[in-house]
């Protein structure tokens, strides 16, 4: 039961982790030139926010236009929508990629659709133009990748196991305090000085010679375990000697015969009715306080004391017993519920977590996550990586530059980064990789890098992409310490344009070559012109 109430808990917590993307076409068939409209839908919670994809194409479809992104409030839900304007002038069976989409830090990817472009005569003179039609509805099958978890999942999992365990060590608590304990116990001597300490000795003689006496008789009836509070002053001392006697212990008759004394003049103030003033009433007060004294010092400890005491050290034997049951029920549930947190967000999310606040988000961490192919610049550059690049604003003085375009990820925890570039000419340039790579030497100089030390060499991947490989390694200050650095850059270049792809990463992580291959080796050129 406790388990299923758990799996409900855990799963109201993914409320929210289930968001579709909805896709729409206005036509799946159009003729070259004509333009199509994508739409991509979705509906989140009020406070959650949307990051649609802005790309300067969709595949090999050339955007026309992105429209900005619409809001629409429904309840306590909100619709975000972004609408493209597409085509494309040759024709073919194209499709439109799955489209990244975040939602938050979560990764909702689109349904990929295939266009049919109709190749037929066009006279520009006469071609009569089309109007978007209505849209199409396309079922969406999105892909979800696995959700990274976050420093609040994992709190709010942490504080659960706690709260579940901090209840039951609660019920066993109350449950175990509900259990009969042995009443506070008061020793004779204690209870007898409890009681000489309320006796007022302003008060009338018989009443305060009365409450002495029952004092004394109460304290041995106790400790030598005769019947003395209903007996005479007589019989009352000769039960006292007797005991003494046969129980052998050392009192004197002095003491014995003082307490008589201090009974007989009792028995005056409280049948004779003499009259004894204050003072006298605060030195026999004094004089019964010693001699209890005197009878605690030697006799034993009673029967009864013995059996209290045995029972006490029971009762504190099973509160322990206790309290090692509440505890172990408190680690138990607390492990079992920590493991039913870490089966629900996945061993292997849980481990790159802890690995990256340990060790930092490197290579290692990278690789295992699911990447992301996407395109980027014009010319178009396709590339794999783990997280989509955004587009950083950039311009150029240069006059015969037709059009840049940069891109990038860097997280500050992260241990890697990663830059694109790409540069059209409006004509013709002779390639010069003695200048090119200077300017690169200059930018990793703006972003502080120091002892540069680089070696060049070609490039070529499995996809037979050739260029330039300028690599090496540099320093940067960071906290008043200087950490070592690489960096790898690969140029494809011609004379109509530049494509450059930056990685750096600490030069202390083994696997980042590995990281470097995958990217590079997917790195490829796309043709616009070129069918599907």
């Amino acid at each position: 039961m406790k388990l299923r109430l758990l799996y409900l808990f855990l799963f109201s917590i993914s409320v929210g982790f289930s968001q579709t993307i909805g896709t729409t076409v206005s036509k799946k068939k159009i003729k070259i030139g004509e333009q199509i409209q994508l739409t991509l839908t979705t509906k989140v919670n009020e406070k959650e926010v949307v990051f649609f994809p802005d790309l300067d194409s969709i595949g090999k479809l050339e955007v026309v236009h992105s429209f900005p992104t619409e809001k629409n409030k429904k309840g306590n839900q909100t619709e975000w929508k972004k609408k493209y304007n597409l085509t494309q002038f040759d024709a073919g069976t194209y499709k439109i990629p799955a489209l990244e989409v975040l939602i938050n830090t979560k990764k909702t990817k689109s349904e990929s659709i295939e266009i049919y472009v109709i190749d037929v005569e066009v006279d520009t003179t006469k071609q009569k133009m089309y109007d978007i039609k209505e849209d199409e509805n396309i079922t969406s099958k999105t892909k979800e990748t696995s959700q990274e978890l976050s420093d609040s999942q994992l709190i709010l999992g942490v504080f659960f196991a706690f709260f579940l365990a901090g209840i039951l060590y609660v019920i066993l608590r109350l449950k175990h305090r509900n259990k009969s304990k042995t009443d506070a116990y008061i020793s004779p001597y204690n209870n007898a000085f409890l009681r000489f300490s309320e006796v007022n000795t302003e008060t009338n003689s018989k009443e305060f010679y009365s409450n002495i006496t029952q004092i004394i008789k109460s304290y041995f009836e106790k400790t030598l375990e005769f019947s003395a509070l209903e007996s005479t002053t007589e019989q009352f001392i000769l039960k006292l000697k007797t005991a003494v006697h046969l129980k052998k212990f050392k009192i004197s008759e002095t003491t014995i015969s003082e307490i008589e004394t201090l009974f007989l003049k009792a028995d005056l103030v409280k049948f004779a009715k003499i009259v004894v003033d204050v003072t006298s009433h605060s030195s026999d007060k004094t004089a019964a306080e010693n001699l209890i004294n005197v009878f605690h010092k030697t006799l034993p400890v009673s029967e009864e004391e013995q059996q209290i005491a045995i029972a006490k050290i029971a009762e504190e034997q099973q509160q322990n017993r206790y309290k090692n049951i509440r505890q172990m029920a408190f680690i138990v549930t607390f492990l079992v519920a920590i493991i039913s947190v870490v089966t629900f967000f996945g061993w292997e999310n849980v481990t790159n977590y802890f690995s990256a606040k340990i060790n930092g988000k490197d290579a290692d961490y990278y690789l295992k996550k699911e990447w992301i192919v996407s395109e980027y610049g014009l010319p178009v550059l396709q590339v794999e990586t783990p997280e989509i690049l955004v587009r950083d604003l950039v311009t150029s003085k240069n006059p015969n530059i037709k059009n840049i375009a940069q891109f990038s990820w860097q997280n500050p925890e992260d241990k890697l980064a990663i830059s694109l570039q790409t540069i059209a000419y409006k004509d013709s340039v002779k390639t010069d990789l003695k200048a090119i790579f200077n300017d690169e030497m200059s930018e990793m100089m703006q972003l502080q890098a120091n002892n540069i030390q680089t070696t060049a060499k070609k490039f070529k991947n499995v996809k037979d992409m050739s260029g330039d490989i300028l690599e090496g390694t540099f320093e940067i200050n960071e906290a008043n310490q200087t950490k070592q650095m690489r960096f790898f850059t690969v140029f494809i270049s011609d004379n109509f344009g530049l494509q450059k792809v930056r990685i750096t990463h600490d030069a202390k992580d083994k696997l980042a070559k590995d990281f470097i291959d995958r990217v590079t080796n997917s790195l490829e050129q796309v043709n616009q012109e070129e069918d599907e």
